[in-house]
This record gives structure tokens, sequence and C-alpha cells, in this order.
């Protein structure tokens, strides 16, 4: 079975941080409160704010790639602040049966 990938983009005001919780929790189809991990557990908040942070209108995007690891995702963010969550485990079911 092949892992569903999923690319978020966040808004121009919304800080990319919070962005990257959001789509975590969203892949995993769970609350963002319940995160086994916080974002400043895998990696400085601020510093990925900073870096990808968006300039004047016209102003190109900045080159680059972040990629770190979160709640069993694999997180990458590129210079545009497109953000790739890819599950790195299953998950097992509520009732523990295998699928």
């Amino acid at each position: 079975m092949s892992q569903a990938k999923l690319v978020y983009r966040p808004s121009p005001n919304e800080p990319l941080s919070e962005t990257i919780v959001h789509a975590v929790a969203d892949t995993l189809g769970i609350d963002p409160v319940d995160l086994d991990d916080r974002i400043s557990d895998c990696i400085d908040p601020d510093a990925l704010d900073r870096l990808f942070r968006t300039g004047e209108p016209g102003e190109p995007s900045p080159d680059g790639l972040v990629v770190f690891s979160m709640a069993g995702c694999r997180i990458e963010v590129e210079g545009d602040r497109s953000v790739l969550v890819t599950p790195c485990r299953e998950r097992s079911n509520a009732s523990g049966v295998q699928a």
C-alpha cells in the first residue's frame, strides 16, 4: 500500500510552523492538540518561520528545502512555502486489528 502525500500551502499571513502542525494532524486524522510531538521538539519554529517568511509582493521566494520528522511523518518545506507531509509509518486502527 502506498502512502499518500499531501501538499499544504499556508496563506501569506499564516506562520509556516502553524501550517505544519495542522498539516501533520490532518494527515494523521487527529486533532492538532493530540499530536505525539510538538513542532518545537523537532525543529525551531521561529527559525523556520523566519527562513521562509514571505517578502514584498513580486519578490522571489527563497530557494531551499528543509526536511525533518514529526509525529511519524516526514515533513518537506520548499522555498515557495509549500509543505509536503508523508506518513513514515502505518498507523494501527483503534481495534488493533491489522488490515
